[in-house]
């Protein structure tokens, strides 16, 4: 029997590694797959052992998508769903929580003019903040579709994570103090979410992403979706007899499953475009209660304790309530002792990077959404001027991005 030898590369190749499928599809754990093992393996909110796979041998027609073969192929389709997903699950990258922060009773006085300014032009959603007590008012976006969004839920903080989490940093930070609705801002960040390319978007969301996302565009060449079927094109080339991706997605299990929701939400993004109403209706859900308890402190760095408190649900603005500790209190005794040679009034006063826009309040339910955030702009509806509807023309106002500029006067360069 004559040997198919880049069938055969395919095949030891595809055994080489095991995936994690997360995003909107929530994955928990990255769990290697092993030649003559059965492990379990999760997908989204799903758990099923992977067979045993011994050496494996050249596909015939009537081999594709059975067996052994269709669990090679569906490694192959998740690696790239995992790897290119536009954003990912946090829920496993929480901060450590605190029931108190050190410094005593939360007294919100620190500057929040200050804090509108930075974020606008930050890299990555940081900002310089002296020790102090913040209370930011937040619009929030939700980051799944086909979840609920209770009012009043518990969330954890957590870094938003994905291909695509610095293109939504950015949109979050860069449009504080411009005027654009909120559900424009929601609806543009549903489909980026979704790995939407540019040429896909209305002309009202390119014209955001002009203005606001010039130097992302670029990345926004190639739909999520179009690099699923690439991956699947390349499989197609190599064994024999593999019909469509759309034809085989039911025999693909959780991974086809994951490809078919994608496909699904990217028709609702299309089939709505700018009606916020509608595509609100079709990709929250309500069938997911909330957890109300007193939420913890999140411990994002040595010196920096942050919350997000809402009362309501994605479509209302929350609280993020930040404490930066002086440098005195956040060291050990011993460390204070060794440090009596500095300025201890410099020491304690400096400013410190501190995380805004870069974070995303984690509901740690799988049915309910995580939440992003953006400083709200100083008025008191962020939609007050806006149609309701979602479904008119989107006139942007006041100044775009202007690239990254230095902190305001007084503050260290970071």
């Amino acid at each position: 029997m004559r040997l198919n030898i880049r069938s055969t590369r395919l095949w030891v190749a595809l055994l080489s590694g095991g995936f994690v499928l997360s995003n909107c599809f929530r994955a928990d754990a990255s769990i290697p797959v092993q030649p003559a093992s059965a492990l379990p393996v999760k997908l989204a909110q799903f758990s099923f052992p992977l067979p045993s796979i011994g050496l494996p041998k050249i596909p015939s027609v009537n081999d594709v998508l059975k067996g052994t073969i269709v669990n090679q192929i569906t490694q192959a389709l998740g690696h790239t769903l995992q790897t290119e997903a536009p954003i990912t699950s946090s829920a496993q990258a929480i901060f450590p929580t605190v029931t108190t922060p050190p410094g005593g009773t939360f007294r919100a006085s620190g500057d929040l003019n200050l804090i509108r300014q930075q974020i606008r032009t930050s890299r990555d959603g940081t900002v310089l903040l002296v020790p102090g007590d913040y209370a930011i008012p937040v619009n929030v976006f939700c980051m799944k579709y086909a979840a609920s969004s209770p009012s009043g839920h518990r969330y954890l903080l957590a870094p938003l994570q994905g291909k695509l989490a610095d293109v939504i940093v950015a949109l979050n930070s860069r449009t504080v103090g411009l005027d654009l609705p909120h559900s424009q801002l929601q609806v543009l960040s549903w489909n980026l979410q979704a790995g939407m390319k540019y040429e896909e978007l209305t002309p009202e969301l390119r014209a955001i992403i002009d203005r606001v996302l010039p130097d992302f565009k670029s990345r926004l060449s190639r739909s999520f979706l179009e690099q699923i079927e690439t991956t699947w094109s390349n499989l197609s080339s190599t064994v024999p007899g593999l019909s469509s991706i759309d034809a085989s997605l039911n025999r693909l299990g959780e991974v086809g499953k994951a490809v078919v929701m994608l496909k699904q939400t990217r028709e609702t993004l299309l089939r709505y475009g700018n009606d916020y109403q509608s595509l609100s209706r079709a990709l929250v859900t309500h069938d997911a209660r909330a957890t109300v308890s007193e939420t913890p402190w999140s411990r994002v760095s040595d010196r920096v304790y942050a919350r997000m408190i809402t009362q309501g649900d994605y479509s209302t603005p929350g609280e993020l309530q930040v404490r930066v500790v002086n440098e005195i209190s956040a060291i050990s005794p011993l460390q204070l002792a060794s440090a009596q040679g500095l300025d201890s009034t410099l020491l304690a006063n400096a400013p410190i990077p501190v995380k805004l826009t870069n974070l995303v309040a984690d509901p740690q339910d799988a049915g309910i959404q995580p939440l992003s955030m953006s400083p709200q702009s100083p008025k008191s509806n962020p939609d007050e001027d806006e149609d309701e509807s979602g479904s008119g023309t989107l006139e942007l106002k006041g100044e775009g991005y202007t690239g990254p500029q230095s902190p305001p006067q007084g503050l260290p360069q970071s």
